[in-house]
């Protein structure tokens, strides 16, 4: 079982991953509708009428007024050595803005989920005669999110830079429940946190026409280190059911309130390259490093984890056949396909006193379309990703998913100055 007690397993996952019983649960993938269309890629986001997640200085060359939301439902088929469950979940990607402050000048503004916590696991443990000597129940639910605001602006020609800051802001539970075969009472160990901290990134972008037709653009840009600070609550006791359901507690064994924390995270860098006719294909291929997380806060602590330096690589792209086609809709459709290849940063213990550590790998393939709505730059996008974290080879387990991404992309040109003729 993937948090490597030597137990039957069984469970069951009520909006989320196994996976986001650690730390401040699992990390929402800070992309746009269109980028996760392509792998995840957002260099190829470099136009007039998107906005651009990775990069603060790509947002330069924002010349509308832009709103783009977006939702996800993501289907989960969970395996470990002996079972199989189904589980999905629908979510809220971003709520974003975005508007041109001079021809040179873009800025954005929005919110997007950053972590979620969500899950639901059974564990039973047994004796030599298959008695069941224990059962535990750990569940969770909460998240953290993220308010952030970015500028980019054209300092030379072709160069641009940016900068974004980020307030984190959320609240998680975990609970474990343990009853006995010897006893009528059973025992809740609460977890209560709330989590906030501010952030920054830095990022330059460079972009040149290598000949007619032929557009060339690279990009790099930096989360800074920054500590994430927590405050927790915790309660242990004992409690019955009563005849309806509901808990009626007994004894509080221990309590212990404000206990104040932080999650230290290192030095984030992102780097991608795209080439292309932005007019009719681009293609591109980005790279994310961060070193491991560290952590000083009892909501983090489990010895069957380790955090490891986290790791992506994506390759996407995407085709338009005729921009202002006029017999054709679809030939006005932008056409994207990415590959993502990622090293989500965790390692787990499967084998108990041993300790040894499985890192866990995560793979995904994409496919999206850019489909216009009203004028031509207003579009409806649409993604699909096919992926797998984990594998029950490992003694890990092995999440096949897939997500499903709608947004609308919202496109206008506003205060404009009247002309008169």
């Amino acid at each position: 079982m993937f948090l490597a007690w030597n137990t039957t397993f069984f469970g069951q996952v009520t909006n989320q991953s196994p996976y986001s019983f650690f730390g401040i649960g699992e990390s929402n993938q800070q992309i746009s509708i269109a980028s996760a269309g392509m792998g995840g890629i957002s260099v190829a986001l470099n136009r007039t009428h998107e906005l651009n997640f990775a990069n603060p200085a790509l947002l330069s060359n924002v010349q509308y007024t832009l709103f783009d939301i977006g939702v996800k439902t993501q289907f989960l088929t969970l395996k470990d050595a002996s079972q199989t469950q189904n589980s999905s979940f629908t979510s809220l990607s971003y709520l974003t803005a975005g508007f041109p402050i001079t021809k040179k000048m873009g800025f954005m503004v929005g919110l997007q989920p950053n972590s979620n916590v969500g899950y639901n696991i059974a564990q039973e443990i047994y004796d030599t005669d298959d008695e069941i000597l224990e059962a535990n129940l750990f569940n969770g639910n909460g998240g953290t999110n993220r308010f952030f605001m970015g500028v980019g602006f054209q300092a030379w020609k072709g160069l641009s830079i940016g900068a974004e800051t980020e307030f984190i802001f959320g609240s998680i539970e975990n609970n474990v429940i343990n009853q006995r075969a010897d006893t009528q009472l059973y025992t809740r160990y609460r977890n209560q946190s709330q989590i906030g901290g501010i952030g920054f990134k830095l990022g330059g972008a460079y972009q040149t026409e290598i000949k007619k037709g032929l557009e060339l653009n690279i990009e790099s840009s930096v989360k800074l280190a920054n500590d994430i600070h927590t405050e927790s609550d915790n309660v242990f006791y004992t409690f019955l059911y009563s005849t309806y359901g509901t808990e009626s507690p007994q004894d509080t064994l221990f309590s212990n309130e404000s206990v104040k924390g932080k999650i230290s995270r290192p030095l984030a860098f992102h780097s991608g390259i795209g080439i292309g006719n932005p007019d009719i294909w681009y293609a591109g291929i980005e790279y994310n490093m961060q070193n491991a997380l560290e952590f000083d806060t009892e909501l983090m602590s489990n010895s069957k984890i380790k955090y490891t330096n986290r790791s992506q690589i994506s390759l996407g792209g995407y085709y338009l056949p005729k921009k202002n086609s006029i017999s054709s809709y679809w030939q006005r459709v932008i056409y994207r396909a990415g590959v993502r290849f990622e090293n989500p940063g965790i390692a787990l213990d499967v084998d108990g006193p041993a300790n040894s550590f499985s890192e866990m790998k995560d793979f995904g393939i994409s496919f999206g379309l850019g489909l216009p709505v009203g004028n031509q730059l207003t579009r409806l996008n649409v993604s699909v990703e096919y992926g797998k974290r984990g594998e029950t080879s490992q003694g890990l387990i092995q999440e096949n998913y897939v997500n499903l991404r709608l947004g609308l992309n919202l496109a206008e040109k506003w205060f404009q100055k009247s002309k008169i003729n």
